[in-house]
């Protein structure tokens, strides 16, 4: 008797399982790519040197970063995510993914894209944390698969000010508690758009995110434009020197800005060109002399990335940034030195499809009074230039 049970008991979780199967699935997966990295400032502008009102940081001539050697994971992650068939042509998708520090042992969890969603004739409905529409239609070709979380992204330069180190400045974010809409594709064309509010809300205060696009992808070409509105989020404020802040004035509001154009060509499965050209604005309307009031900057970027053989794939990137232009209240404000550039090259070897060996050499180049920053272990002083080489292993399951 007991036999039996215990057989009918199998089989009727085997038949639920079944059953299940048959409306959802459910798939592991995750790619972890450490890497072993040198680290070295260089440059530093002298004692002295006349920088930027904006610029959080004076000219010291001391290099911030030392010759460090260290490992990095950048954004190694393992997630879960599945999707079941309600019927009639209607989805539930959903995705939990988490980062996972290969070289200390930590990740928070669901830490990354993180959803729930509809999808289904009507297009596709996703809440939760996530990538912006701007940061996902634009940078479209990466860097041999591991620029995310590295100091291979080409956003420290080109989505992000040069006067200061906080991330407020980036149009390069995933954001918390968004809701975001896409259209089904026609004819190669998709739209999307996202808001995403922080519930920080005060009675002079509404800090929210607005990031929307349209993309062409068909055959060897992909076209995207995108937009993206911080409100009173201070991007601007927040990496300038403490004098010159509005954060602390309830009275003043903030809207940084940016408008992002990105064209990719695929000539055939082995070569793939991008370039991508950005405009951005940070203004802040306040009256106290002295003040943050705006700063306007344009930057663009060229990369490639070929396959040569079943083995062997080169990446190459150039970022550059423009000084921009400033304002502050009632004084005077120059942008000389806020320039910055970035470049990288790397090849990769293919031990399988899923496992590869990479190695890679890069550079920032800072204005006299720039700050771009990338580094990995510090930050670097007003004009200190930043020289990384690494050698990792990648693997995807």
């Amino acid at each position: 008797m007991k036999k039996t049970s215990v057989a009918l008991a199998v089989g009727a979780a085997l038949a639920a399982q079944a059953a299940w199967a048959q409306s959802a699935n459910v798939q592991i997966y995750g790619k972890l790519y450490p890497s072993m990295l040198y680290e070295k400032g260089s440059g530093a502008s002298p004692t002295g040197t006349v920088v930027s009102p904006i610029t959080n940081g004076t000219a010291s001539g001391t290099n911030a970063l030392g010759s460090t050697i260290g490992m990095v994971s950048g954004n190694s992650r393992f997630g879960f995510r599945g999707q079941e068939d309600l019927g009639s042509g209607l989805k539930a998708i959903w995705q939990i993914e988490s980062p996972v520090s290969v070289d200390q042992g930590s990740g928070q969890i669901a830490g990354r894209d993180t959803f729930v969603g509809l999808q289904g004739g009507f297009g596709t409905v996703r809440l939760g944390n996530m990538d912006t529409i701007f940061k996902n239609y634009g940078d479209t070709l990466g860097f041999l698969g591991v620029s995310s979380g590295t100091w291979l992204s080409t956003s420290d330069v080109l989505r992000k000010v040069g006067f200061g180190v906080s991330s407020a400045s980036s149009f390069h974010l995933r954001r918390a508690n968004s809701v975001v809409y896409e259209t089904p594709e026609i004819a190669g064309f998709q739209a999307g758009v996202q808001w995403s509010s922080n519930e920080a809300k005060t009675a002079t205060r509404d800090p929210k995110v607005l990031s929307f696009g349209i993309k062409y992808d068909e055959g060897p070409f992909y076209f995207a434009i995108a937009h993206e509105i911080h409100d009173d989020l201070f991007g601007g404020s927040q990496n300038a020197p403490a004098a010159r802040r509005n954060t602390s004035d309830q009275a003043v509001r903030s809207e940084d800005t940016a408008t992002q154009a990105t064209i990719e060509y695929r000539l055939g499965k082995n070569h793939k060109f991008e370039f991508d050209y950005i405009r951005k604005k940070y203004d802040e309307n306040a009256t106290v002399t002295g003040r943050f009031r705006e700063y306007r900057n344009n930057a663009y970027l060229f990369a490639m990335e070929n396959r040569w053989t079943e083995k062997w794939r080169t990446a190459l990137q150039y970022v550059k940034s423009e000084k921009g232009s400033c304002a502050l209240v009632g004084t005077a404000c120059f942008t000389d030195g806020l320039e910055g550039s970035k470049y990288a090259v790397g090849a990769a070897y293919y031990f399988s499809r899923r496992t590869y060996g990479f190695g890679a050499v890069g550079r920032i180049n800072n204005g006299k009074a720039a700050r771009y920053n990338n580094a990995e272990f510090s930050t670097p002083n007003p004009g200190e230039d930043i020289t990384h080489v690494a050698l990792g292993i990648a693997h995807s399951f």
